[in-house]
This record gives structure tokens, sequence and C-alpha cells, in this order.
């Protein structure tokens, strides 16, 4: 260490210790008890407030014994205390400059409502923990003028949102968003986070999604997942709301988007909206891209609350979307001995509609049922066009084979499904549940494959090979699920759960190709090596049984489960193949809880995966006349062993939240792609049963809050290994996966001024392969991301988003560097500023790149996609408030 730098390290220190013995905090310390019955309350929130402004100063949770202790100078105060089913209490606290202040025991009074009602807690106290609720209120949080959902969620410590609206919470991914706790839109959360305006809310809430689902039911051994509640200000209940976008650019790009929503008894959501530009009107552009896209939707959301008992929500949309696409592709195949090259150019081009619509309907007759009816149907009509130009290498780069190939075809997919679930407690700890489900879908392929293929010999010469092909595939099947528990009270705190599952998947597939007949010039030449009529059942029964002992504190189960899976499988000669198989499988479950806010899972389960019925058709795939699919009916269920582990803890007082999950799986007959390639670069894969395969990762996400400076500062850490199993060309190999990465962003706000976000990480990742060692890879990419808007007079705005990447490792002629720079210019109009004049400009320096390598156990891929260029997009913005 220079002495420069220790000599200010050591200033530093000094300042700090001077500064603590000229104002040395104060300790407080107090218990919060039952007023009735005089018992200590543990885990109570225990908050200091500034008597001044009310802002928040310090909190901490109350012991076992009830006791708490808190830290502040001397000074005016008010202690705010809440605790779930009691009265909330506040007094005023006036510290001295004594070292210890002692306030005694503060009592509390219960409400007389259950715990399953939710507590009312004011505004002023910016983050309250419940059991698997983390709830912070929104006016805490300082945002600028008409700020939509999506940038309030990046002020809260533990969300992370990327460029396409993708939500995690402490990193785990946020599938569903709700709104006043009825479904928004289904399972797109970006609905809602970028059409809400930030300033109509009350609440965020971040759910474990399995206390939600499952609430009457007494396991805890089922797989949890993050969803957000949004809750709306009462004030702003049953008054219409809205917002407005038109805007037009350079190169013809134009975006409009409107909704229009009144929440309430009685909520409804009109949105709509249609833009060339890729969504950067919304987001800002990614480095990276998947070429250029021309998107239209229109929906309708409603949902009611007929009484006090029974919920109702629907919602129908429409969706359509036209994409072009333009993409480069370097491939290198890598045999046990030698390695092949593929290069192609392809210019793709798809379009699609969907239509969707679904109801939900929520009924409990009293608070020991509940009973849930979902209906849903979707139709999507695609139409797609490939058209590409190849070649192969050899090890020496020598010409192997090169040719053309366009395919043209279209589609239609439509699915109904339905979904029945019930749940009753009964007297004495005993609860029942159950639910049905079944889905019914068909999706016809029209397709046409036109190729004209050269193969070189290693003498010189070279033949060419051709196919005029129309294949008709008709697909159609059924899903039926059903599931049932039931728990038993064999004495205090202890159970014994009985579950049972049926699974049966009925598909019937029939595909003709058809060769093109030069003479009529038709296509009516049957094909019977392309194709085959098929039906295929799969069947799976699952009853397990299991002990269970649950505590305030923690709880357990152990218990095994019966697996038995078959498969029959009937083609077109008559060729039936049939499989059953059977699996006893261990399973256990550990919860425990420190305090109301920390908590550590753990978890085991096993279970058999039976193959996609896409493997299974014993019929090749010629759509790429190089990469021909073969199907193996022979497949075997693949049998999974997972081991999982978290822990979170919160701290409501520095607004420090921590997740730790490691999860580890090994699976025994796992499904591979085997693949051979003759000497002319054909490769023909087949899947196969292979053991040997695992993965364990690990995700480390750490948060905090700088509460006086409005900063939040979010840290991950990700650590993959994965073993994966190969089959080239006749011999076994395998290939070693290592990945990790380290994250840290920091997001600051000054008053409705100013407010900035700065991201950097870092991510290694490397590929050892048994055979091939030469091509072992190590990539690194680095990237720092800045972005701010900054408020002027005269109600003008300022904003930027600048994104650097670094990459080593990657494919020779590929941009190391990049540098993405978006800026923003805005004005607000009117008295009540409801309405905004925009203007963007996106990629300012031209440097996007769509750039991505891929990894697989015996190729490494290199893919340059087209992206949206540099353009300038002028928008007008109107907000109809309440």
């Amino acid at each position: 260490m220079s002495k420069t730098l220790l000599i200010l390290l050591l200033a530093a220190l000094c300042c700090l210790n001077a500064w603590s013995q000229v104002n040395p905090p104060v300790h407080i310390k107090g218990r919060i008890i039952d007023k009735d019955s005089q018992q200590p309350l543990m885990d109570a929130v225990v908050t200091l407030l500034n008597a001044k402004d009310s802002s928040r100063v310090t909190a901490a949770f109350t012991d076992k014994n009830g006791a708490f202790t808190l830290q502040a100078h001397s000074g005016a105060y008010l202690l705010h205390v809440t605790y779930i089913g009691y009265r909330q209490r506040q007094q005023l606290l006036n510290i001295t400059n004594e070292s210890l202040q002692d306030i005694g025991a503060i009592s509390l009074q219960k409400t007389g409502v259950t715990l399953g009602l939710v507590e009312i807690v004011e505004q002023r106290v910016p983050m309250v923990v419940k059991k698997d609720t983390l709830e912070f209120n929104a006016d805490y949080y300082k945002l600028r003028q008409n700020a939509v959902v999506e940038q309030l969620l990046k002020k809260i410590p533990g969300i992370e949102i990327d460029k396409e609206g993708n939500i995690k919470v402490n990193g785990q991914p946020v599938k569903s968003i709700l709104v006043n706790g009825q479904p928004f839109f289904g399972s797109n959360p970006t609905l809602a986070t970028r059409n809400l305006s930030a300033d109509l809310i009350d609440k965020i809430q971040l759910i474990d999604q399995r206390a939600y689902q499952s609430q009457f039911s007494g396991t805890n051994n089922e797989q949890t997942e993050k969803m957000i509640n949004i809750t709306i200000k009462k004030e702003n209940n049953n008054k219409f709301t809205g917002r407005f976008l038109g805007g037009y650019g350079t190169d013809d790009r134009y975006a409009a988007a409107g909704n229009l929503n009144r929440f309430g008894d009685h909520a409804l959501t009109l949105l709509g909206q249609s833009n060339n530009a890729n969504g950067a009107h919304e987001s800002g552009i990614p480095i990276g891209g998947y070429g250029i896209a021309k998107t239209s939707m229109g929906g309708v959301n409603y949902n009611t609350a007929v009484n006090s008992a029974l919920k109702i929500s629907s919602n129908a949309y429409v969706n359509y979307f036209n994409t072009t696409e333009k993409r480069q592709v370097q491939r290198q195949n890598l045999l046990p001995d030698t390695t092949y090259y593929y290069n192609q150019d392809a210019d793709n081009g798809s379009s699609a509609t969907n239509y969707a619509a679904g109801t939900h309907i929520e009924y409990k007759p009293d608070t020991s049922q509940r009973m849930v009816l979902s209906v849903s149907i979707s139709r999507t009509t695609e139409n797609n066009k490939q058209q590409s130009a190849y070649e192969s290498l050899g090890d020496k780069k020598q010409p192997v084979n090169s040719g053309t190939t366009l395919l043209t075809g279209n589609s239609t997919r439509s699915e109904a499904g339905v979904l029945v679930s019930y749940r009753k407690r009964f007297k004495a700890g005993r609860e029942f549940s159950a639910s049905f489900i079944a889905r019914y879908q068909t999706a016809p392929l029209l397709q046409f494959n036109r190729s004209l293929n050269y193969f070189f010999n290693p003498d010189g010469s070279s033949q060419s090979d051709s196919i005029n092909q129309y294949a008709t595939t008709g697909n159609h099947g059924y899903d039926i699920i059903l599931n049932m528990a039931y728990a038993y009270p064999l004495y205090k705190n202890h159970f014994l759960d009985a579950t049972y599952s049926y699974n049966r998947n009925q598909t019937t597939t029939e595909k003709n190709t058809y060769d093109f007949n030069t003479i009529a010039h038709v296509y009516n030449l049957l094909n019977d090596s392309l194709s085959n009529a098929f039906r295929n059942i799969a069947q799976v029964h699952r009853a397990g049984i299991s002990f269970r002992e649950q505590k305030e504190r923690y709880d357990y189960s152990i218990g095994i489960a019966l697996q038995l899976s078959s498969l029959r499988s009937n083609n077109i000669s008559q060729q039936i193949v049939q499989q059953q198989t059977a699996g006893i499988f261990p399973a256990a479950a550990f919860n425990y809880a420190f305090a109301n806010n920390r908590r550590l899972k753990l978890q085991y389960s096993g279970n058999l995966q039976q193959p996609d019925i896409t493997l299974l058709q014993p019929v090749p795939d010629n759509t790429n006349p190089l990469y021909i699919k073969l199907g193996n009916p022979d497949l075997k269920p693949a049998v999974m062993h997972a081991v999982n582990m978290s822990y979170n803890s919160v701290n409501p007082a520095s607004f420090k939240t921590t997740m730790v999950a490691i999860n580890a799986t090994m699976i025994r007959n796992k499904i591979i792609m085997a693949s051979w390639l003759d000497s002319l670069g054909r490769q023909v894969s087949k899947p196969l049963n292979a053991n040997g395969a695992w993965f364990v990762n690990t995700n480390i996400t750490n948060s905090f809050a700088i509460k006086k400076w409005q900063t939040n500062i979010n840290s991950t850490t990700t650590l993959a290994v994965n073993r994966d199993i190969n089959y080239t060309n006749g011999q076994w190999g395998h290939a070693y996966n290592l990945a990790a990465g380290q994250n840290l962003s920091c997001s600051y706000a000054y008053k409705q001024l100013l407010d900035g976000t700065l991201a950097t990480g870092v991510s290694y990742n490397s590929v050892h392969y048994s055979q091939q060692k030469g091509n072992n890879i190590n990539v690194y990419t680095w990237y720092c991301d800045f972005s701010y808007n900054l408020t002027l007079p005269l109600e003008f705005s300022l904003g930027a988003n600048i994104n650097y990447q670094h990459n080593t490792g990657i494919a020779p002629g590929n941009n190391v560097n990049i540098i993405l720079l978006n800026a923003t210019i805005e004005k607000s109009l009117f008295a009540r500023k409801q309405a905004l004049i925009r203007l963007q400009a996106f990629d300012l320096l031209s440097q996007n790149k769509g750039y991505t390598r891929t990894f697989g156990v015996n190729y490494v891929e290199d893919t340059q996609t087209q992206v949206l260029p540099r353009f300038f997009l002028c928008s007008f913005i109107y907000m109809l408030k309440p």
C-alpha cells in the first residue's frame, strides 16, 4: 500500500473517531408486551422517526423477550411500533445526552382481527416485514414527474430490471404481477410496469408465490416463486386514469401507446400499442439485437368483487408482430479427432397474430374454503420464410459442401384449458385440497422445402443434390392433470400428509411429405421415408406420504413417493412401443425462521421426466439438409435428483436484504443429442439416454439502502458448474462449463431533481472438452452502464444512458469494445404537468452489434444478427390524472 493511501486512510479514521467522541450515540432500550397478558411480543417492528419531519432514523426487531435496542443522537423523536394483529402505537420520545436510556415496557392492544387480514401501516413507515411478504410504501421514494411503475420498482432494494423489462427479486425471476391482489393481463409483467403511473401506487408487496397459491395447504415442500402485488391508493380508486403516447421519427420509425384505467370494486383497464422501434421508446436499446420488429397489441382486463366471497377477473387481448432478421452464423463442430466449420448467411421473416382470452373466478364462502375456476383460450396463426446460403469447411478450411435453402410455411395453433381447484380446512387441523387441469390443443403445419446442395469430394470432384418438397403436419392432443393432498393431525404440531397426482398426455401426429412431380408440376409424390402417423400416450401416477412437524420457528417433513410412468406409441407401420418405469423417491424439507426477517430453507426432491413427444417420432426431419434430425421411440424417462438451499435475511433498519440460493441436480438417463458427421459435412442427430450429467449453481444477492441519500446498492454474485455428456461419431465424451459473474448497481435520487443509476459487472465463461482439448474456450465480458435524468428550469429535463461493453475470447472480426449511447430531452406542459414533449436519440455512436457466442457439448457458434440502426423519435405524451 502506498504511503499516500495509508495517510488518507489514517486521516479518515481519525476524523471518524473524533466525530464519535464529540457526539456519541445514545443507546435506547425497551420492551414490547401484550397489554392483556403482559407476555413479550417477538419480532415486533420498532421504528424511530424524526419528530420534525417523520423521516426514518433507524429500526429494529424485538427478540424473544420482546426487547429491542436502538441508537440515535440526542433530540426529539417519534417511536413507532407495529405488530401483526395488534394496533399500532406511536409516542413522543426525547433523547438526552445520557449514554443509555431505558424507556421501559410498551404495551400493544390486540385489534381483534385474524392474522390472515392485511395490517394497515402508516405511509411514514417505508418497509414492513411480514411472514411471506416484504411491503414498501411508494411515497417514501422520490421520483420524477410522470414516472411509471418500472421506475419505482428500480428504487426498491433487491429488485433488478433489465432492458427488456424482466424483473428479478433477490435474483429470483418474477413471472406475474397483481394489481390490488387481482391478475393483470396474465403473465406479462411489463403491461403493468410500463403502463401504470407511479403516482397511483400506494404499496409494493414482494410475495412468496407458494404461500399465495397454497394458503390452505399445510405442506411446505413446494417450490417457490416471487410475485409482485401493486396496491392502488384509495383516493385513486373508482376514478379514470391513463397514459397516451404518439411518436414519429427518422427512417419512418413510429410508436403509439395508450391505456385507460379505473381501479376499485369494478376495475377496468384498456390497453393498446403499436411500434416499429423494437420497443426502444420504452426502455432504450440494449446491446445486441433480434432483428427489426413491428408489433401491435390491444387488450382489456376487468376485475370485480361481486361480494366479499366472490371475485371475478377476465382479460382478452390480441397481438400482432412482423419480424425481419438478417443473420450470419459461424459454427465449429468439434469431432473427436478433427474440426468442421460451418458458415451461413440467413435472411428470415415471420409474422404472427395471437388471440387470447381468459376468466379467473375465486369463491370463498367462508374462511375455511376456497374454490377457483380458470378458463383460457388462445389461437395463433403464423407465417414464416427462411432463406439462407451456406458452406462447410474441413479442418484445413477446404470446401466440403455449399448450397442454398428456402423454407416457407404457415401454421395455426389453437388451445383451450380449464383449471378447477378446491381447498377445505376442517376442524382439528385436517385439510384437503384438490385441483384438476385439462388442456386441448391442435397445431397443423404446412411447409415448403426447396434446397440445392453441392458436395465436394477429396479428389476434387463434386456432386449435387436438390430437395423440392411439400409437407403437411397435423398435431392435436390433450393433457389431464389431477392433484390431491390431505393433511391429518397426529398429535400437537405433528401431521401426516398424503398426496396423489395423475398426469395423462395424449398426442396424435400425422406427417405427409410429398416430392415435386416435374411432369405434372404438382406435389403429389408421397415420400414414405419422410412420412408417418402415430399416437403417443404418456401417463404418470405419483403417490406420496410424509411426516411433518410444524412449530412457530421451524417445520420439517420427511417422506417417500412412488412414481409409475407408462408410455405407449403406435405408428403408421403398426409398430407398437411400450415402456413402463417405476421409481421410488425420498423427499425431505426443512424450514427454519431465525427471526421473522431471517429464514432458511432446505429441500430434496426427485422425479421422472418423460421425453418430449417430438423426440419420439421415428421420422427424419430434413428441414436443413446438412442437419438431419431423427427421432427415437426407445427413449427412457430422465431421472432427476435435486437439492435446494436458500437463505433470506431482511433488515428494515438498514433496508438490507441478503439472499443465498444453492441448487444441485444430478440426472440419470439424461436425453442428449448424439451426432454423426460424414466426410461430406452432413450431420445426423438422434436423441439418446446418457448418465453422468449434473450441475450446481449458486446465487448470492445483497442489497441495502443509504436512506439519507435515497441510494440503493445491489450486488449479485453467481457461480455455476455444469457437466454435460456428448456422443459424437461413435465416441462418448463430456464437457465442463464454468460460469461466474459479479454485478454491482447503485441508484441515487435527489428529491425530484436528479436520479441516476450506475451498474457494472464482469462475467467469465469457460468450456473444457474431454475431446478436442485444443478448443477449450475462455470468455470474459465486462460492462458498465450509467443512466440519469436531470430536471432543468422551465420544466425541461435531460436524460441519457451510456452502456460500455468489453469482450475477450470472442471470434475474430467482432468488436471487442462497444459503446451504446441513448439520450432524451423532454418538456412538461400545462399547469398540472400532465403532458410531455419528448425527443429521444438511440445509438448515437452507431456501435450497436447483435453478436452472441453460444457453447454446446460438441460445438461453438458465433452469431451476428441485424440490429436497429441509429434513429431519432419525437413523441407527445398525455397523462389523464384523477
